[in-house]
């Protein structure tokens, strides 16, 4: 049997009434939803305090690209039954605090502060292992974060593939730029 488009509509309703029930009941107001709050709270105002405004521009357009590829990411992890977020700000399908906010922030602050490729390079590798080996556990294990198919490991060189890629096209487009003016 083909489902209808009907159908489809019909789940899909179904599955934003249950998630919003979900939410109201199991996940708004609990330990796990204030630190998510909190923590996002907190680091987009420490991030406006001290961001680089001379480079704003550029740093912002890093932190976009990075959270392009971490949505992009995020909605095939979800997609592929890789991952789940039970625990999220907001009932929306995909949590917007973590991979859209939180991760762009810390990554403008390292490309901010690590200007050569061999400092930024190390600030990578050490982000990506943080990320990966003591946030991503804790995260599962305050049930924000619920991988199936997926291990850490495959986590450290998603973060630190991303933050030198990105890096290196923001580097690109800055030389074309100069070279175009």
């Amino acid at each position: 049997m083909h489902p209808t488009w009907q159908e489809v509509q019909e789940l899909t309703q179904q599955f934003r009434n249950i998630k919003t029930e979900y939410w109201l009941s199991e996940n708004v107001f609990t330990l796990s939803w204030w630190i998510l709050s909190v923590t996002s709270l907190c680091l987009l105002i420490v991030w406006i305090i001290i961001l680089d405004k001379k480079r704003i521009m550029e740093i912002i357009t890093y932190g976009f690209f990075v959270g392009t590829i971490a949505i992009l990411a995020d909605i095939a992890g979800f997609w592929l039954g890789l991952w789940q977020y039970p625990i999220t700000i907001t009932p929306l399908h995909l949590p917007i605090e973590i991979h859209r906010l939180q991760m762009p922030i810390i990554y403008m602050l390292f490309y901010q502060y690590f200007k050569t490729w061999k400092a930024f390079t190390i600030a990578a590798m050490v982000n990506a292992f943080v990320f990966s080996f003591l946030l991503e556990p804790l995260l599962v294990w305050l049930q924000i974060y619920e991988p199936y198919h997926w291990k850490y490991t495959y986590s450290f060189i998603a973060y630190f593939v991303i933050a030198i890629v990105m890096k290196w096209l923001i580097n690109k487009f800055k030389h074309m730029d100069q070279n175009y003016q």
